[in-house]
């Protein structure tokens, strides 16, 4: 990126554009850091500047032909196959519980007080490199690690809910702390998420928890009272007693859990939902404490959870899939022994696309239990297993097609025709190598409950 703002520099020598032009947000504030940035914003302190400056640099040869928002004084680039943002200098008002800002031009130092913290709202003279700190608090908010609302928090989050959320995600981010009045601006003004469509809350939420460390960020939208108005019914495992299997209540089960899961977005979902059904199914006897499908309750559950965030009907799907099969293994203990190969073949075939994702979940489920029940090497037993299991029932291949079972037995279309596939899948799993005749002549249909 730094070549690419050496390149613009050099082509608006002698321009308008020059001393008036800026790099600004997260592209500053990593600056500052010591770090790199893949992402870079331009603003242009001039009526219509960033749709100027991007047809400029476009009739230089500098960059792609621009992708213009004329409404909103946006233009969009490729410089080097780099996606770059151009917009002028603008100032923002919104009507009340509207989230769509009227826009028009302003200063730069309009445009920077419109931002939402001052980490944020450092500006960067793309001709000289120098940095303007004008809400005089960026700087040493970087250098104290403080996530601070660039004005009043309760005009900056009434105008846009969303920065709520967007103030957890850098604390956790950046490892950063909420500034005290800001953290009271947010308190204050939780309920106001409920403005915000539920595609914008859900676009915020993933980039939380599929941080490096989600835990922090659940904790304080907790804290903050935003949960509620995100996923409530998380809000009912704290507090949830488990049994001997666990130390921690199923809330702190649950953020172990998603910690320990990997990076992929249906691993995560189906980490931080795999129980949560739990308080609903909740019972005990002179056994212990139970929770008598919990699995199965909960993934009908995560798929409603899931359905009102917007998420696709695919990886609702997926996620669903995954918790309920997740206590699948668990009678097997970590050796699994006692699981035969016609089993794990039937978890293959049953879990299809979604088996990596499955193990991944089942491992970061089991370590995070007390020790003694963690089963650290079940995982890696199973994956041992699977990969004995062969190709053509990964695939699905089964020999025998539902026509084969019309044309042997002679029978029309109809229930028995489902009935004696199952059985064809049965014979199958625990005889893989079998042919499909010797499949079809095994299959004694008279004996069969019709």
């Amino acid at each position: 990126m730094k070549d690419i703002l050496k390149t613009i520099a050099e082509t608006i020598k002698g321009t308008q554009f020059r001393n008036r032009t800026y790099a600004v947000g997260g592209f500053v504030r990593d600056h500052v850091m010591g770090k790199t940035s893949s992402d870079l914003d331009i603003v242009v302190e001039l009526d219509n500047g960033g749709m100027e400056l991007a047809e400029f640099l476009y009739e230089r040869g500098i960059s792609s032909r621009p992708v213009i928002f004329k409404n909103f004084g946006t233009a969009f680039v490729l410089i080097e196959n780099r996606k770059i943002e151009f917009v002028m200098t603008r100032k923002e008002s919104y009507r009340d519980k509207n989230r769509k800002p009227e826009v028009e031009a302003g200063s730069l130092k309009e445009d920077v007080f419109r931002r939402d913290f001052t980490i944020n709202s450092l500006v960067m003279n793309v001709g000289t490199g120098e940095i303007a700190d004008i809400t005089g608090f960026g700087i040493s908010d970087i250098k104290n690690k403080n996530i601070r609302s660039t004005s009043n928090p309760e005009i900056i989050f009434s105008e846009d809910p969303l920065r709520m959320l967007r103030a957890v995600r850098f604390a956790v981010q950046l490892d950063f702390k909420i500034e005290t009045k800001t953290e009271k601006g947010i308190r204050d003004n939780h309920d106001k998420l409920n403005f915000i469509s539920w595609e914008r809350r859900r676009d915020e939420f993933i980039k939380i928890i599929t941080l490096p460390k989600p835990r922090k960020g659940l904790k304080m939208l907790i804290s903050f009272g935003l949960m509620k108005n995100l996923i409530p019914e998380l809000l009912e495992l704290e507090d949830v007693t488990q049994n001997k299997y666990h130390d921690d209540d199923v809330w702190e089960h649950t953020l172990k859990t998603l910690h320990n899961s990997g990076k992929d977005l249906v691993v995560r979902l189906a980490a931080l939902l795999h129980d949560i059904a739990k308080p609903q199914t909740r019972s005990s006897d002179e056994n212990g404490v139970h929770f008598y499908r919990h699995e199965s309750i909960g993934a009908e559950l995560s798929k409603k959870i899931l359905s009102r965030l917007k998420f696709p009907a695919k990886i609702s799907s997926q996620v669903a899939c995954i918790i309920r099969n997740h206590v699948r293994l668990k009678q097997f203990g970590d050796d699994l022994k006692d699981m035969s190969d016609k089993a794990v073949r039937r978890l293959v075939m049953d879990m299809g696309d979604d088996l990596e994702s499955f193990l991944q979940l089942v491992h970061a489920d089991n370590i995070s239990h007390a020790p003694g029940h963690c089963l650290h090497n079940q995982g890696y037993n199973l994956r041992k297993r699977i990969a004995l299991v062969p190709k053509k029932i990964i695939e699905k291949k089964l020999p025998v097609s539902g026509k084969d079972i019309m044309l042997h037995f002679g029978l029309d279309e109809g229930k028995k025709i489902g009935i004696l596939m199952n059985r064809v899948k049965e014979i199958w799993l625990e005889y893989p190598d079998w042919s499909k005749e010797k499949i079809l002549n095994s299959i004694k249909p008279e004996e069969e409950k019709w």
